[in-house]
């Protein structure tokens, strides 16, 4: 029965299964599906919003620890930055503390030598026992001066061209003393007496020169040459001009006087530069824009100060709590963090104040006066005048009479050419008299231009064909005006031209003619030794220095300077005996009014500013600037330390026995060319 029973109950077990698989309800859509109700759908909801929270607080959680690890490397970043800075700033302070000691040293035993040889000089002048005046004495050079214009028994020319010598050397001893004395040992009432006794020299000198040219004029009958009638020539000189028929038959004379020096310029108000003005800002105004400005500094600060505060107490407080949820200690990170913002910032090197670089004024006159600091006088002045012959001595039987004119003066005539004078037409005679005068007669009185040929001074390098100026003695200019038929031979270094006046004349070059400079290289022989060349725009230089001195040594092929090469002169004297000789190749202030900078040559270029100097990874032909440091490269706050970085053993060694005077010398003439500027 059991085992039956088993049977039956398994049959009808397989049998529903079979049953309830084969039958499937038809399908009624959403309306066969089983409604929520209520209360299950807000389960549903709370379940799914809880889902949500546990999402968003994991996400946030999330961004908290990044945004704490953010900020934490932040930290460490600036930790380290700050370390970094704080070493590069000791390091700095350090170096520019030796490299100040260094150049305090060198100046101050400069300064000792300078001394002592102004005291020596100044010696040597008291000790001097050769009878001439010292011209810093006023009661000495006073009474030589009226001694010498109340003597008139020595005017004739060889006592005047004598003396003339001991007076410019007495000029050239009152300039040296203006330039060489420091400025906080000569006061103004002594600069305002040097240059006053300066300018009497000077006239002195022209005074006397006058006088000898009224002696040699009065002589006039016995010196003159009867055969000159249309033209004279100095031929030693190279100087010659013509004579207008006018003149040929007139009681005139010329006179031709050649001097090397120029004491017309500096009289001139082109010839120094000049600073623009500064409006300075009324001073209410100025207050306002003070408190003005500390107002907003104040609240920028405070704003900060709360902005800082506010994120300070935000991440503190998401730190806590993080730290609070995983139970866990704040990270050694921190400790570190807090320790370097703990410490004190390294003190800054403080550097000199760098003087904003100074405005010029233009030259605004007229186009035919001459702006003297864009042009140089180049070998001196020359005077070509006009003047009415004195009465001349008549030999009557045995006796000769002179009628004496006291005092003897010069009497110059005023010449224009016709082409030059706006009362006559292009004919050369008035309108009215136009149809009445004979043309002989008008001939006769034609004031044609005066043709003047001549050779250029030797001991001047002209570049280019010269420009010819004349002096307007009344404006205190030199005046382009008046000048026609320029010729100029290079070969024989004859210019020719037309006057249309007689008077001071000189001839000028372009000052910035060599000017950018194509490249430069200080190049190092020995210790103390070195040769400093330039290759201008036109020419190529090289100047020798060794200790205190230096010279020209190059170039080979310009006869004009053969009397300058190899002098051993100071900067100062060789400075000024090149561009006497008509080589500038040293910027004033104001040149880069009248000069293009270009780029600079292939080599290594380094970065220098006030706060540090490195090798910079860029070349010169590089489209683009760029501050990138070159691979390697050494952080140093000066060129000084970043030299010797790169220099070798025997090079540093080298740099440290270099003498003071040795590192004046290059100093002086790498301060006058500018090279690091015009090149």
């Amino acid at each position: 029965m059991a085992s039956k029973k088993t049977v039956d109950q398994s049959a009808y077990s397989n049998f529903a299964r079979t049953q309830t698989n084969k039958y499937k309800p038809p399908k009624q859509g959403s309306a066969g599906k089983k409604k929520l109700s209520k209360a299950e759908k807000e389960k549903l909801k709370a379940e799914e919003e809880e889902r949500k929270a546990v999402e968003e607080e994991e996400a946030r959680q999330k961004a908290e620890e990044e945004e704490k690890e953010r900020k934490e490397k932040e930290k460490l970043e600036e930790a380290e930055k700050r370390k970094l800075e704080n070493a590069e700033k000791e390091n700095r302070r350090q170096e520019m503390l030796a490299l100040t000691d260094l150049q305090e040293g060198n100046q101050n035993r400069l300064n000792e030598l300078n001394n002592d040889r102004r005291r020596k000089a100044k010696w040597a002048r008291y000790m001097r026992c050769d009878g001439s005046p010292d011209p810093t004495i006023p009661g000495e050079i006073n009474t030589y001066i009226n001694l010498r214009l109340e003597d008139s028994k020595h005017n004739d020319i060889d006592s005047v061209l004598k003396q003339g010598d001991l007076d410019l050397s007495l000029i050239n001893e009152l300039d040296y003393l203006l330039e060489d004395t420091p400025e906080s040992e000569l006061d103004i009432d002594e600069l305002e007496r040097y240059k006053s006794t300066r300018e009497d020299l000077q006239q002195l000198i022209q005074t006397k020169l006058d006088a000898a040219t009224v002696m040699i004029l009065g002589q006039a009958t016995d010196l003159c040459d009867t055969e000159t009638i249309k033209l004279f020539e100095f031929k030693e000189r190279g100087f010659q001009f013509e004579i207008p028929r006018l003149l040929t038959l007139s009681d005139v004379g010329f006179r031709v006087l050649l001097t090397q020096y120029d004491h017309y310029s500096s009289t001139c108000k082109s010839y120094y530069p000049r600073k623009k003005k500064k409006e300075e800002p009324i001073e209410e105004v100025k207050e306002e824009v003070q408190e003005q400005e500390k107002k907003e500094e104040e609240e920028e600060k405070g704003d900060e100060a709360a902005e800082e505060g506010a994120e300070k107490e935000d991440t503190e407080d998401l730190m806590a709590m993080l730290r609070q949820m995983k139970g866990e200690a704040p990270p050694e990170e921190e400790e570190k963090v807090e320790e370097v913002e703990k410490a004190e910032d390294v003190e800054e090197f403080e550097d000199p104040i760098t003087p904003e670089p100074p405005e010029w004024e233009d030259f605004d006159e007229d186009e035919d006066v001459m702006d003297l600091r864009a042009n140089h006088v180049l070998g001196g002045v020359f005077h070509f005048n006009l003047m009415q012959l004195p009465p001349q001595p008549k030999t009557v039987n045995n006796w000769v009479i002179t009628r004496l004119v006291d005092p003897p003066v010069i009497e110059y005539v005023d010449y224009v050419a016709d082409t030059m004078n706006p009362l006559l037409n292009k004919e050369g005679a008035s309108p009215s008299q136009e149809k009445e005068k004979a043309a002989d007669t008008q001939k006769r009185d034609e004031k044609p231009p005066i043709a003047v040929t001549l050779r250029l001074p030797m001991g001047c390098l002209f570049t280019e064909e010269p420009q010819v100026a004349r002096w307007d003695d009344k404006k205190k200019h030199w005046r382009q005006d008046g000048f026609t038929d320029f010729k100029y031979n290079e070969e024989t270094r004859m210019f020719s031209f037309k006057t249309a006046y007689f008077g001071t004349m000189a001839l000028l070059q372009d000052a910035h003619i060599n000017m950018p400079f194509q490249s430069w290289e200080l190049r190092p022989h020995k210790t103390n030794s070195a040769v400093l060349t330039i290759i201008a725009a036109i020419i190529e230089i090289e100047i020798e220095i060794k200790d205190a001195m230096c010279c020209l040594s190059k170039p080979d092929d310009k006869p004009e300077l053969e009397h300058i090469k190899g002098r051993w002169l100071t900067p100062k004297d060789l400075i000024k005996t090149l561009r006497k000789a008509g080589i500038n190749v040293f910027p004033a202030d104001d040149s880069a009014k009248y000069v293009s900078i270009q780029d600079k040559e292939d080599w290594s270029l380094f970065l220098m500013t006030k706060r540090r100097s490195l090798k910079l990874k860029m070349t010169e032909f590089d489209d683009a600037y760029s501050e990138d440091y070159a691979e390697g490269t050494a952080f140093k706050s000066n060129l000084y330390h970043l030299l010797t970085e790169y220099s070798t053993k025997d090079a540093r060694e080298r740099i440290m026995d270099t003498n003071f005077e040795f590192t004046d010398c290059v100093h002086q003439l790498l301060s006058a060319t500018k090279v690091l500027t015009y090149a």
